[in-house]
């Protein structure tokens, strides 16, 4: 029985439990922590993000991906984020992220300017852009909601108040024309070029390019104020017939000349023939103003007389070169060297003496001065011996003195003039 209380005793103590955990270890939670991580930075970059919009421009203009900004007045909202071509090549496509505070402006009549993108001269802004590269600037408009935008190279125009388009058919070279381009009347900027096609007639072969204009009435600044009803369109067509009666036509031009952006201008011209406000298409048209543009300085500088020109370049030169190669001019110029030579000489033989002279002279100056001080003290002795009166029985002597005296005086008078014209002793006193 010892024996199997033994035995009992130690299988007792030799008993363990084991029980199955649910956990799979520590080694597992190095990966479960990188996919949480990994989670977390997905939904706040989904969070985050902004909204896609697409822009079409007709070329890239410096733009680069992450790169480029989108800037409303002056504040970033955006940038863009992937550039290429279109599948036709016809354009270049741009996408951007644009910051969700901006969603409800992104509508039909809003539009995004590729700032920088083209330097000009026009803008000198836009020459920074040369360093840092080209910016978008995006400008409100009113519409529907959309996500894609035909994107406009150059500056954005001042925002019109007020839109009243009208129609120009110019025969010029107007393919400089852009969306926004300004109108101007007497140098102000009453409108901008909404569009510009190129049309051309099968019949007669004759091609023009239209143009539409939005004029803002309220740049006109007319007296009377805005109308009562809201609508403009009558009174801005009253005043545009009377201004075109008096010769009022639109003209492209550029500022500066040349080398500048394209524009149109309201001028008033001289010559220009009957005309009135169109009537009969889809807007009231204005006249034109025959040619216009690059061409037109063309055919100014056809019209300058230049054979004329340059046979009065030819006759000058052809008179100058007489004159140069004539004997007068070799005359002269002999004439001029025997001068030279002759007063080289005189000097020459002048100069020894002059030095010697001019010493004489100061010593004969100051001999002057001292006799005449030895007179002034002479006169002065015989004075005092005789007692200084005219009534004395010296009478003869006070006439000496008196003389002695007038002669000391004119003595120094003498040397005082020589000292300040020593030419004197050449030709004499002057008057």
């Amino acid at each position: 029985m010892s024996h199997a209380g033994h035995a009992d005793q130690a299988s007792s103590r030799t008993a363990a439990i084991q029980k199955k955990s649910r956990w799979p270890g520590w080694i597992w939670a190095v990966p479960i922590a990188a996919i949480a991580i990994c989670a977390w930075l997905a939904v706040r970059e989904v969070s985050t993000s902004g909204i896609t919009i697409t822009m079409r421009f007709d070329d890239a203009g410096g733009m680069k991906k992450k790169d480029t900004k989108i800037v409303y007045r002056g504040l970033e909202i955006g940038q863009v984020t992937d550039i290429f071509l279109a599948h036709d090549l016809s354009h270049v496509i741009a996408k951007a992220d644009i910051d969700t505070s901006v969603r409800d402006d992104l509508n039909t009549g809003t539009r995004f300017y590729l700032k920088g993108g083209s330097p000009s001269l026009t803008d000198l802004s836009s020459l920074k852009s040369v360093i840092s590269g080209p910016t978008i600037e995006m400008v409100p408009g009113v519409g529907e909601s959309t996500r894609e935008f035909a994107g406009i190279d150059g500056a954005p125009p001042m925002p019109l108040a007020v839109s009243v388009p009208y129609l120009v058919t110019f025969d010029g070279d107007a393919g400089g024309l852009k969306n926004g381009s300004p109108v101007t009347l007497r140098g102000f900027t009453v409108g901008e070029v909404k569009s510009t096609q190129l049309v051309t007639d099968p019949k007669s072969g004759k091609i023009t390019t239209p143009a539409v204009l939005l004029l803002d009435p309220t740049r006109f600044h007319f007296s009377g104020g805005a109308p009562s009803n809201g609508n403009w369109r009558p009174l801005l067509d009253a005043t545009l017939t009377k201004l075109i009666g008096q010769g009022l036509r639109a003209r492209l031009s550029q500022t500066p000349p040349l080398v500048g952006m394209q524009q149109v201008a309201l001028e008033m011209t001289a010559d220009s023939g009957n005309a009135d406000l169109g009537t009969g298409k889809e807007y009231p048209e204005i006249p034109a103003a025959s040619g216009g543009g690059i061409q037109s300085v063309v055919d100014q500088v056809g019209k300058l007389p230049v054979a004329q020109i340059g046979d009065n370049v030819k006759a000058i030169t052809d008179h100058i070169d007489s004159l140069v190669s004539g004997p007068q001019l070799q005359d002269t110029i002999d004439h001029l060297d025997q001068s030279v030579a002759e007063l080289d000489r005189t000097l020459k033989a002048a100069g020894p003496q002059i030095g010697p002279t001019i010493k004489s002279l100061h010593e004969t100056v100051d001999t002057l001065r001292t006799t005449a001080k030895e007179i002034d003290a002479t006169a002065a002795a015989l004075k005092s011996m005789s007692g200084g009166s005219p009534a004395s029985p010296n009478g003869n002597l006070q006439q000496a003195m008196a003389e002695l005296t007038q002669a000391g005086r004119a003595v120094r008078t003498l040397a005082n003039y020589l000292d300040q014209h020593p030419e004197a002793l050449l030709k004499g006193r002057g008057e």
